[in-house]
């Protein structure tokens, strides 16, 4: 641009600018500006980039000159005209901030970090709009983001120091206060005068510990979360309650021995001790531990023998174990205590099931599925059932009920066309099986089955030709079988030769 009024204008401009003369400097680049458009020399031509940084500077010497709304337009001008440029972003959502828009500033301030994610203001900027807004989850993401894009900068820490301070947590603040004449010695805090403090009691302090723990679980920022939760403890060891949470996100990433040690700590009198055995007996699961997961379930239950979350865990238990009488004996126990609980009936008609009593497994899952009429799985095992004891009719209407809800199932389409198959209606069979054998061709009871439908409804070459497809099939999977095992033979034969 050099030798170009433009050159020129925005050489000017930049000089008034930086000597503070704003309006002056806005005179100026917008004579740039205009130069840029009139002038016809090639070597006054710019970039749309070049063309938005000099709209950046014009609102930029508004904004100095305490003209937000000139500035607001010519920012506005700076983002139409390079949507990539960060800066112009970001000023435009300083210029909404200062007119009390925060929702718009918030939307300028994620669009600069969405063109530049390590941008130091935009994360302070953001950490300060979610503080004004009370979401304290997202404020303290930002302002931890911007201590990660400049280690050194204590503003980000002073001023989440200032959000700890307001909800009574002096010690998270004191922490945080420290911290940044840590990273910049020098640091002066500036005048707050709307930030009044705030008397509170011990609970409303530990509520803001909570609430803030569980909006960065919330946002997935478990490290974070942790963090709150370790440092309410070590001002209030006794808070059960942030143990047992930190127990639950300590097993939810794996850390299955932390867990177990932060459940533990929790006494037998407060409301979270039940839970946390639960948890814990969960965990042993996990381990590979399931005696010991009982038994610490069995001495729980003996001094809560109301819950019956407690015997549906040890029937669980006693299962893995292979002890299938205590097993539906604690299953039983269960649903007499959770009368209304569908998964508990169902898992006392699976142990009937198992034991052989299926007239009792019958009616436990009719009850499992009165109780959760939504729930298909259950739905199709009770049709399951009613197809094992011939009545057809019955299970039909099982299945009928799942394929409203799971249209695509293959063994649903299966199970009911066998149904209306044994019910003597083929011509109802048909389209289901042929169903599918469109989504798995080698489903051979299937093609079996539809074979035999359209012999049944007169069709007999096209039934035929389903059962020669079928025998075709069977003869593969027969030859395909004998090979295997003759191979097989044949290493056991030469491993034993090697061998001897």
């Amino acid at each position: 641009m050099s030798g170009t009024r433009l050159g020129a204008a925005f050489s000017q401009g930049m000089r008034s600018y930086l000597r503070a003369a704003y309006e002056e400097a806005v005179e100026h680049f917008q004579s740039a500006l205009i130069a840029a458009y009139v002038d016809g020399e090639e070597q006054a031509q710019i970039y749309e980039r070049e063309r938005a940084i000099i709209y950046l500077y014009k609102g930029n010497a508004w904004a100095f000159a305490d003209d937000w709304d000139a500035a607001l337009r010519e920012y506005l001008e700076a983002v139409q005209t390079d949507p990539q440029l960060a800066e112009a972003h970001y000023n435009l959502g300083v210029a909404f901030a200062a007119i009390g828009q925060i929702d718009k500033a918030i939307a300028a301030f994620k669009e600069a970090l969405a063109q530049n994610q390590s941008l130091y203001e935009a994360h302070f900027s953001l950490g300060r709009c979610y503080q004004r807004l009370d979401d304290a989850g997202r404020a303290y993401i930002h302002y931890n983001s911007a201590c990660n894009a400049r280690p050194q900068a204590a503003e980000p820490r002073y001023y989440l120091g200032l959000m700890h301070q307001s909800h009574g947590a002096h010690e998270l603040a004191q922490r945080c206060f420290a911290d940044a004449l840590r990273v910049e010695p020098t640091f002066v805090s500036p005048a707050m005068e709307d930030e009044v403090l705030v008397t509170r009691s011990e609970e409303e302090v530990a509520q803001w510990y909570y609430r803030l723990s569980q909006a960065l679980k919330q946002q997935s920022y478990e490290e974070e979360a942790e963090r709150i939760y370790r440092a309410l403890l070590e001002w209030r060891p006794e808070e059960s309650q942030a143990r047992y949470l930190l127990g639950n996100l300590l097993a939810r990433r794996r850390r299955l021995d932390e867990a177990l040690e932060e459940y533990r700590q929790i006494p037998p009198y407060h409301k979270y001790y039940v839970d946390a055995r639960l948890r814990m007996s969960t965990v042993m699961r996990l381990l590979k531990q399931p005696r010991q997961a009982y038994d610490l379930l069995l001495n729980c239950a003996r001094l809560h023998p109301g819950n019956g979350q407690l015997f549906l865990h040890m029937g669980k238990l006693l299962y893995d174990m292979g002890r299938h009488p205590a097993a539906v004996r604690a299953f039983e126990r269960a649903v007499e205590l959770l009368s209304d609980d569908p998964q508990a009936h169902y898992l006392l008609g699976f142990m009937y099931n198992i034991i052989g009593k299926e007239n009792w497994a019958l009616a436990a899952w009719r009850k499992a599925v009165d109780l959760s009429p939504d729930s298909h799985s259950l739905r199709y095992d009770l049709g399951y059932m009613y197809v094992r004891r011939d009545r057809y009719d019955l299970a039909a209407a099982e299945f009928g009920r799942v394929l409203e809800h799971w249209p695509d199932d293959i063994e649903t389409n299966f199970m009911l066309g066998l149904c209306y198959k044994e019910l003597m209606e083929p011509a109802r069979s048909i389209p289901l099986f042929e169903k599918v054998l469109r989504r798995n061709p080698r489903h051979a009871q299937a093609l079996y089955y539809l074979g035999a439908c359209y012999l049944q409804i007169g069709n007999t070459s096209l039934g035929k030709a389903y059962l020669r497809r079928y025998d075709h099939m069977v003869r593969q999977v027969a030859v395909a079988t004998k090979v295997s095992s003759s191979s097989s033979g044949a290493r056991r034969r030469a491993l034993a030769g090697v061998m001897q």
